[in-house]
């Protein structure tokens, strides 16, 4: 039995040397069982947008849209610091960027949520409320080739038609082109699917408002309006 109790003991020092060794070696990276990863991983499914209010912040700040991306992947999450249990879930990110040594930011993540909303210079998450007015810019897009995909009823087939965007990934190319969030618009907790208010320009710089549900990490288009529209 000692002999046994020895062996326990050698085997467990063993595995947690090792545990250690690969949390060093990848760094916090590639392990998506680790909490600021899978949080990470959430981020990353989402659209994330930033007010056009707070656009001016992070140009004050010199940090440039492009950067956000890279910034997200690369922060320190402090949980401590966040705010977990609520909807939305607001969490506290500290990363560096070009021009920034430490930058702090807010990531604010509805449950099943199309999109996330970051909110620069912020440095608590319990004083931190999300934006509820005016328009949202995209700066990060989710690794998909179609976001969204359109219902087939009638009236949304004559609107793609008179539209000519027949294909869902002329919607996306448009969308990662020139689209805009309408927060006053959009319903981020309706019940059951939240509901989404976007903003794309077409080719010949026609205003087209979409109207959107998500589930299940797909974005279904049951409404369009732009000037003209002459479908029943």
């Amino acid at each position: 039995m000692t002999n046994f109790y020895k062996r326990l003991m050698y085997y467990g020092l063993g595995f947690g040397i090792g545990l250690v060794g690969v949390f060093f070696f990848f760094n916090n990276r590639g392990c998506s069982w680790l909490p600021s990863n899978r949080v990470k991983e959430m981020i990353s499914e989402r659209i994330i947008y930033v007010s056009d209010t707070n656009l001016s912040v992070l140009k004050n700040l010199n940090i440039a849209e492009s950067e956000i991306a890279q910034y997200v992947q690369n922060a320190e999450i402090h949980f401590s610091k966040s705010e977990k249990s609520s909807n939305p879930q607001i969490y506290h990110i500290e990363g560096s960027t070009i021009n920034k040594d430490v930058f702090v930011a807010q990531i604010v993540l509805y449950r099943d949520g199309l999109t996330s909303e970051l909110i620069p210079n912020q440095f608590s998450a319990q004083n931190v409320k999300p934006t509820t007015k005016g328009y949202g810019k995209p700066v990060c897009f989710p690794v998909k080739k179609n976001l969204f995909y359109s219902d087939s009823s009638t009236h949304t087939n004559c609107q793609r038609k008179t539209l000519g965007i027949m294909e869902d990934s002329t919607l996306s190319a448009y969308f990662r082109k020139n689209g805009r969030i309408n927060i006053s618009k959009t319903l981020f907790k309706n019940k059951p699917n939240a509901e989404y208010a976007m903003v794309i320009k077409n080719e010949i710089g026609q205003e087209i408002e979409m109207f959107a549900t998500y589930f299940k990490e797909k974005a279904r288009i049951f409404k369009f309006a732009f000037d003209g529209d002459p479908c029943p």
